[in-house]
């Protein structure tokens, strides 16, 4: 839980009272490789902390999955379109590895949002933070190479090259896998 609320800490200040009752309102999740947290169809409830493991949240367009994120040790992971507007999400979240998660629900973030003030700015934060990686994911898109792309999930994701399939790499980084072989090979 420490690494969790430092994590929060560092994104935005939080007092005492309101880092308990923060924590006081988690909960601790074990699930095994494959499994949903959220299907595409249902609403997402809670917002969770990747503690160990790794997820990925995509959509499927004709059978194929195309990832639109991935969420390693030290990261959040949600729908977050589902978990902010309580509408059903167009996403799966499911876990690549067994993984250990801290989740809090939405209906008890908006309890601490309305309580404290510091806990209302840290969600302007963290809304502000998806905002700026959903707009650098679709700059990433448009405006650089495979190659930049390969590179930079390597800068983003250290820890994840080896523990993903070369399917759900070439996925998230927008390539077939024959492209992602070329763009590894150059190395």
């Amino acid at each position: 839980m420490e690494k969790f609320i430092s994590y929060l800490k560092g994104i935005s200040a939080l007092g005492e009272e309101s880092s308990l009752e923060f924590v006081s309102m988690c909960k601790n999740f074990n699930f095994p490789k494959g499994h949903f947290l959220v299907k595409a169809g249902q609403v997402s409830q809670y917002l969770y902390f990747v503690k160990t493991g790794i997820g990925k949240v995509y959509y499927l367009k004709d059978g194929k999955e195309l990832i639109d994120w991935i969420s390693d040790e030290g990261n959040l992971l949600t729908s977050v379109t589902s978990f902010l507007t309580h509408q059903p999400s167009k996403h799966f979240v499911q876990l690549m590895e067994d993984s250990e998660l801290i989740g809090i629900s939405y209906s008890d973030l908006e309890k601490l949002f309305a309580k404290y003030h510091d806990m209302e700015r840290l969600g302007r934060q963290l809304s502000i933070m998806a905002l700026v990686q959903l707009q650098d994911r679709i700059n990433s898109m448009q405006f650089e190479s495979a190659r930049e792309r390969y590179d930079k999930f390597l800068v983003q994701f250290p820890n994840c090259i080896n523990r993903i399939s070369l399917g759900d790499l070439a996925s998230y980084l927008g390539m077939t896998q024959v492209t992602l072989s070329r763009v590894r090979g150059q190395n």
